[in-house]
């Protein structure tokens, strides 16, 4: 209706050439109804009326008398007009200054080309709108809220801008495979990009505990409280889901109270601000942080599938309602979770995967975090040297913590260096505690005053048993909040609390005249879980296993969360938010501790006995979690090799195995492969992985196929694999952000051995540069059968290289080219390539710029080719005098079965 009427105003107002302009009451008449139907707020017109003097008070209660707000603008309209050209144009005025109350006009001004007068630009215009007020008190709230990051080690608040570092973010389908980066934050909302399902909702941004999921939501809401994110969002609401669990069952609250009440209260009218959200849900943007750390006993079978805004209900419910669109429907919405934590595909918009620092990304990280170029460089240089940290350093969290313990070190003393040894995660987690004790000491002059980790922990036994106590009783319950009260009965005195491994929250429901308490990052809280178990001496077998089989459940494995009743059928007493990767952090973190490189640590914590008992314990559970993982042998379709794909929960008992430095765990685990193609695809396994991986495997005694395509393992994980390459005939490497660098070590080590048959490395990021590393080793590698170097980023040039080199190999079997862009000139090359190749059975050159020239020369060397059996050629630029010359080549060559 409004648009008719827009377009009928339209063509009333159409003037002659040279025709003068209309007055401001002649505008005000002419456009009356759009402005009736698009004006919302009276308030504030009034206000600047009254103020300066354009309206008597007298006025202003004439207006406020008529019931609706149309009737309301109307009568406005008719006192403005009747009092003159001067108060028409600064009612104008009123519409184009206070944008965010009238933004819906902010077109019509622009179509009319008005500029205010002198006289109108010096009379004042204030913004009264409770709407507008609580917009700029919330972008003011909130980019205040976003401008420093509280460190982990709650000493110091850094800047925002100066800390936060892009990382990989990659657009996925629901089957996890890659649509596309994410190379600027408004595409996260730009529905040309990534789209999986229009009906949903929610965005879903998914990546390992530490991967930077927090920190990216706080930049989204910097950069909306700067006015930097363009997205049309007006309202921003940010909630961290572990607050649901605050919440009794019994509790109630509506919307209203919701939004206002945990994030910030409107100053004016909040029953005319609701409304105006309940109005335009299109105008809301919610962040919800942490779905799979929602831990409540409610049962959400017992609520109505649909919800009032306006009648109190259990906040969970609200939450369920907003993210399925029953509740301001339209809105915006990013949730984050865990790996692992499935979310109904019915909810979904677009769903994006974090995977944490490039070695690009890393490198900018460092120059932010170090300052002093000779540090940095001393730090560049130092991981360049060590894989193994270079990939825990992937993950920002990890990345934070090493980074931070080499700054406190180097600052006690200037010699100290990063390990140039094997570091396993549980390393970098007891010198994260070992800094944090550190710094409770008394400083002095000098600067090497530390004591050693061993005096330290020894020193501290007391209170790292309490924060372990509480951490296992959370952990027990998938708890991450704790009242003052918790805090007191595990004896944790505030001494204790100023170490910086709590860290207190804004009080929730029920507890909001008393501090409550989270550690600093759930893996923590999994660290001194896992503490408690070893240093424990109550602490029995069933006990220290029990977050195992937590994790081997296969009835809690991988659950979906939002398992509602009207969603999905729910199993009785399910938890339908839970996830398992914080018992996984705790089982990685016990292995590593109960390492025989541990015991000198904790010999002075616990007695010998009690941790030789429990490590036996300990190594008798994976010997037999390796055999029952690894059943189930089927055949590959490469003759003499048995296939085993494995599950997510397998890469979990790979980096358990590492952490224990162990090589007779290592060559038990090797003892019970019994297959010899391990296929570890969509395992979500990234670099740093590859040593656990690497652990494993280079006891195997046999030859191997290892697929691990689909994963993030990009070069520093091509790095951690040196140890296998001297056992791996098949190696996959496909999806998984490998770059020349990458391609570059696989050259150097594959050719070292000559035994590789297979190389997947499809849609990494592979140049030219890199395809003359392939093209190398095909030379070279006479055992080299299959090369799979699809999606990648060569040109002719990379193209004209691995021709050449498929002409000179007489073993390739198959070259799969397809979606990079050789174009006619490395057309012409495989054409030289394929003629009377003797062995070269398929060929994919699809998606590659090739038009009728590039075409014509395959089709004439084709002629006299008696190899090739399946050819691929689509998605390229090919006329009907290709495929003729296609159509005569068919009638000579009898050995070619499929051309598509």
């Amino acid at each position: 209706m409004e648009c008719q009427v827009c377009a009928n105003l339209e063509i009333s107002v159409e003037k002659p050439p040279g025709a003068s302009p209309l007055s401001f009451i002649a505008l005000l008449k002419v456009y009356r109804e759009l402005l009736v139907s698009r004006i919302r707020n009276t308030q504030c017109l009034i206000d600047n009326l009254i103020k300066n003097d354009y309206f008597s008070t007298e006025d202003a209660e004439i207006v406020v008398q008529f019931p609706t707000q149309a009737d309301k603008v109307r009568k406005i309209l008719d006192l403005v007009q009747s009092k003159g050209e001067e108060v028409s144009e600064y009612f104008i005025r009123v519409l184009q200054k206070v944008t965010d109350a009238y933004y819906e006009l902010q077109p019509w001004l622009d179509e009319i080309g008005y500029e205010p007068s002198e006289n109108i630009c010096s009379k004042p215009v204030v913004n009264t709108d409770p709407v507008s007020r609580y917009c700029q008190k919330l972008r003011y709230e909130l980019g205040r809220d976003s401008k420093f990051v509280m460190s982990y080690a709650q000493r110091e608040e850094m800047l925002l801008e100066e800390v936060y570092s892009n990382s990989i973010m990659e657009l996925v389908s629901f089957t996890n495979e890659s649509l596309g980066e994410v190379c600027q934050l408004e595409a996260l909302f730009d529905d040309t990009v990534g789209l999986i399902n229009e009906d949903g909702e929610t965005i879903y941004v998914f990546g390992d505990a530490g991967i930077g999921k927090s920190i990216l939501l706080q930049k989204i809401q910097s950069l909306w409280a700067r006015k930097e994110l363009d997205i049309g969002a007006k309202f921003f609401f940010r909630f961290r889901c572990r607050m649901f669990s605050c919440f009794k069952e019994d509790e109630a609250i509506c919307l209203k109270d919701l939004l206002f009440k945990y994030n910030c209260y409107p100053d004016q009218d909040p029953a005319e601000v609701f409304h105006h959200i309940l109005q335009f849900p299109h105008t809301v943007l919610f962040t919800f942080d942490g779905f799979d750390e929602i831990y409540s006993n409610f049962d959400l079978s017992s609520v109505p599938e649909m919800c009032s805004p306006n009648e109190p209900i259990h906040p969970l419910v609200l939450l369920v309602s907003l993210l399925r669109g029953k509740l301001l429907k339209g809105s915006k919405k990013i949730l984050t979770a865990r790996t692992g934590t499935e979310i109904q595909r019915n909810i979904i918009r677009k769903k994006v995967l974090l995977r944490g620092f490039s070695s690009n990304n890393l490198k900018e990280y460092t120059a932010v975090f170090f300052k002093d170029e000779g540090q940095r460089t001393l730090v560049l240089n130092q991981l360049e040297a060590n894989p193994n940290l270079c990939s825990l350093c992937s993950v920002p969290l990890f990345c934070w913590i090493i980074f931070k313990c080499y700054e406190h070190f180097h600052s006690m003393s200037d010699s100290h260096e990063l390990p140039d040894c094997s570091v396993t995660l549980t390393d970098v987690f007891l010198l994260m505690i070992e800094v944090h004790l550190n710094r409770s000491l008394k400083t002095s002059l000098l600067k090497n005053n530390t004591r050693s980790q061993a005096e330290m922990f020894k020193s501290k036994k007391e209170t790292l048993l309490a924060l372990g106590k509480m951490a296992y009783k959370g952990m027990e319950n998938s708890f991450f909040i704790f009242e003052q009260e918790e805090v007191s009965s595990a004896n944790i005195s505030e001494e204790d609390l100023q170490l910086g491994f709590l860290r207190t929250v804004k009080g929730y429901s029920g507890c909001d005249n008393q501090s409550t308490y989270e550690f600093l990052h759930l893996t923590l809280q999994s660290f001194f879980t896992a503490l408690f178990l070893v240093i424990e001496e109550k602490v029995g077998a069933k006990e220290l296993l029990q977050f195992f089989n937590e994790c081997s459940s296969t009835e809690t494995a991988q659950l979906t969360c939002l398992r509602i009743p009207w969603l999905k059928k729910q199993l009785a007493g399910e938890d339908p938010f839970r996830n398992n990767e914080h018992f996984h952090f705790t089982n990685l973190f016990l292995c590593g501790l109960l390492s025989r490189s541990k015991q000198k640590l904790f010999r002075h914590l616990v007695l010998p006995a009690v941790v030789k008992r429990k490590r036996k314990t300990l190594i008798t559970y994976l010997g037999e979690s390796m055999k029952s993982h690894l059943k189930g042998l089927t055949r590959s379709r490469f003759p003499n090799y048995n296939q085993i794909q494995v599950q997510p929960n397998f890469v979990w008992m790979l980096r358990c195995l590492y952490e224990t430095q162990s090589e007779k765990v290592g060559k038990l685990a090797a003892k019970h492969m019994h297959a010899n193609y391990i296929k570890l695809t969509y395992c979500n396994a990234y670099s740093a992985d590859c040593s656990a991986i690497s652990f494993v495997v280079h006891h195997f005694q046999k030859r191997l196929a290892l697929d691990l395509d689909n994963n993030n393992i990009n070069d520093y994980g091509v790095k951690q694999l040196l140890p296998c390459f001297s056992k791996l005939a098949v190696i996959r490497l496909s999806v998984n952000q490998v770059t020349d660098h990458g391609v570059r070590i696989l050259y150097e080590e594959l050719s070292k051995y000559q035994i590789v048959t297979f190389l997947g490395l499809y849609n990494n990021q592979i140049t030219d540069v890199g395809a003359k590393y392939v093209a190398k080793l095909i030379e070279e590698c006479s055992s080299l059968e299959y090369v799979k170097i699809g999606a990648n980023k060569i040109t002719s040039e990379g193209g004209k290289c691995l021709a050449q080199a498929i002409q000179k190999s007489k073993t390739m079997f198959e070259i799969g080219m397809w979606g990079n862009q050789v174009g006619d000139e490395g057309a012409k090359a495989f054409a030289e390539a394929l003629r009377n190749h003797p062995r070269l059975t398929n060929v994919s050159l699809a998606f590659n710029g090739i038009t009728t020239e590039g075409g014509k020369s395959i089709a004439e060397a084709m002629r006299h080719n008696n190899s090739v059996k399946i050819f691929w050629l689509t998605k390229n630029e090919l006329d009907d005098e290709a495929a003729m010359s296609f159509a005569e080549m068919l009638k000579v060559n009898n050995k070619l079965v499929h051309l598509w």
